[in-house]
């Protein structure tokens, strides 16, 4: 998306099987990317399949297939061709592994093994000679597109907006980032009492204000957390057997906001802006 000339807007009508590779650092950057609407301009760029650290962030109306990083896979009938994609990202393999890499092999009649190394490289264009249904011979060639004048503007244009929202400064109201986030969480969700880990933030950052790229990078914006009505020994016996901080005043009875998958992304909380954009 970056790029003068990014590939994502001219290989839409390139023949073949189009694999793209999602990995965003920090985490929850991925997620951001879905409440803005990033998933569903990929809709437009032709990509079959995309391999990427979580599937949080795809819906029904996705015009792709998701591929797991980790022993993820797909098969699809290309030219009659049945051509499984595996994505193995670690050169140990459990019997676990083993057995799903055979069967995926049986049900397949190419399985290509799309490794850390293969992920990391720079975009290619590989082609697969077949002969009797067995794979012969692959050469790589480099990628040669046109991009399209609309999907580029649109691509552009995305990116100067997430460029622009993560340049935007959250003013910290004369606190640290930590103070600032977990009391702006409590007020969002009444809450008096916050249990949470000692890595949710990287850095502790004492400034006058902070940019929302800045947030993403010191706090683990992606956990989860939900709210539950528990007493102040309850709140004593859970910091000491998961090793949680207290943040707050505790009282006799006490609303608390504590780790939860199934709760609400952290960010949400101490940053209640809708940010759904839809392109």
């Amino acid at each position: 998306m970056y790029r003068e000339k990014p590939l994502l807007a001219g290989i839409k009508d390139v023949p073949g099987i189009k694999i793209g590779h999602l990995q965003t650092d920090p985490p929850f950057m991925g997620i951001l990317l879905g409440k803005l609407g990033f998933y569903q301009l990929l809709n437009e760029t032709g990509l079959d399949f995309i391999i990427g650290d979580t599937p949080i962030f795809w819906t029904d109306d996705m015009r792709y297939f998701f591929i797991p990083i980790s022993m993820g896979y797909a098969i699809k009938n290309y030219d009659g061709i049945r051509f499984a994609i595996l994505s193995q990202d670690r050169d140990s393999l459990t019997v676990s592994d083993r057995i799903k890499m055979s069967l995926i092999q049986q049900r397949s009649d190419v399985l290509w093994v799309i490794d850390s190394n293969v992920i990391n490289s720079p975009s290619m264009k590989i082609n697969f000679f077949i002969k009797n249904r067995i794979l012969s011979d692959t050469t790589i060639t480099p990628i040669a597109i046109e991009p399209d004048s609309v999907l580029l503007k649109k691509l552009q244009d995305f990116k100067s907006m997430l460029d622009e929202l993560l340049a935007q400064k959250i003013d910290l109201e004369g606190k640290k980032l930590g103070e600032y986030v977990l009391s702006k969480a409590a007020l969002h969700e009444d809450a008096n009492v916050i249990l949470y880990p000692a890595d949710l933030f990287n850095e502790n950052i004492e400034k006058d204000s902070v940019s929302l790229r800045g947030i993403l990078k010191n706090v683990m914006c992606e956990l989860k957390f939900t709210k539950i009505n528990i007493d102040r020994e309850k709140i004593l016996e859970m910091s000491r057997n998961k090793e949680y901080r207290i943040w707050g005043n505790m009282t006799g009875t006490n609303q608390v906001l504590m780790p939860d998958d199934e709760g609400e992304y952290f960010f949400d909380l101490f940053y209640p802006v809708k940010l759904q954009i839809d392109y």
